[in-house]
């Protein structure tokens, strides 16, 4: 599988480059159109992970979030996630490390469709600036994704939920949905190779606003991690 996930990165950056370069004409377009190419980018993406590495993926709890505002609290164990949430949700604003706007290309695109990037260094400053932004967006239906642990996390690796997540989710006062996944398994944290299999992302139900710090926090992590340890447990079984 090492030959194949190789072949997959080239396709993968010459699929990239080919929608930044023909999609330039997008900066001046509106946003919304914008948004539809951007929904058929990543699903090809899946399509040439699914052709070349023999990966497919599985929704799970789609009712969950049904055509309105919510916060969208999700487990982040790879790439495929941040690649894939572009056309499994419905045009949703993601919170990203202010690095990845210094990717040419990439960084444009970014704010173009709405992305809210942060500096994760500059501490209560940045989540200032993260709810004075999100706050901008709640009158459109676009869900918010959020990454509590802020980064990657390899399956076996220990929680580390940061409580960033519930600043947001006081101050937007919209549900919050957990998600579990296990993308991990078969993207693996800082490795080459890909592990043929299917991915599973489920939407668990939502926590409606209006928690305490210590509860919604205690119950935003039971929810995921637990979903999260039987989804592993199940790739396990099924592979």
């Amino acid at each position: 599988m090492l030959i194949r996930s190789i072949i997959y990165y080239f396709v993968f950056t010459i699929n990239l480059v080919l929608f930044c370069l023909i999609c330039l004409p997008l900066f001046v377009l509106p946003q919304r159109i914008g948004l539809k190419l951007l929904k058929i980018w990543a699903k090809s993406s899946q399509d040439i992970l699914l052709y070349i590495c023999k990966i497919d993926f599985e929704v799970r709890g789609a009712k969950n979030i049904a055509n309105h505002k919510v916060l969208i609290a999700s487990k982040h164990q790879s790439t495929w996630e941040t690649i894939n949430y572009l056309h499994i949700l419905e045009d949703p604003i993601m919170i990203l490390k202010k690095e990845l706007i210094l990717i040419p290309f990439f960084g444009l695109y970014a704010l173009k469709f709405g992305n809210i990037a942060i500096k994760r260094s500059s501490g209560s400053k940045a989540l200032k600036e993260l709810i004075q932004k999100t706050k901008k967006t709640k009158n459109n239906k676009r869900p918010i994704i959020i990454f509590p642990e802020g980064t990657r996390q390899k399956p076996s690796n220990p929680k580390d939920y940061k409580r960033g997540v519930f600043a947001l989710y006081k101050n937007l006062n919209i549900p919050c949905v957990p998600v579990a996944l296990n993308s991990g398994v078969y993207w693996p944290k800082n490795k080459l190779k890909k592990i043929p299999g299917r991915i599973i992302i489920e939407f668990l139900d939502p926590i409606d606003p209006g928690l305490s710090s210590s509860i919604f926090m205690s119950e935003l992590e039971n929810r995921i991690e637990n979903a999260t340890n039987k989804l592993i447990t199940e790739s396990k079984t099924s592979d």
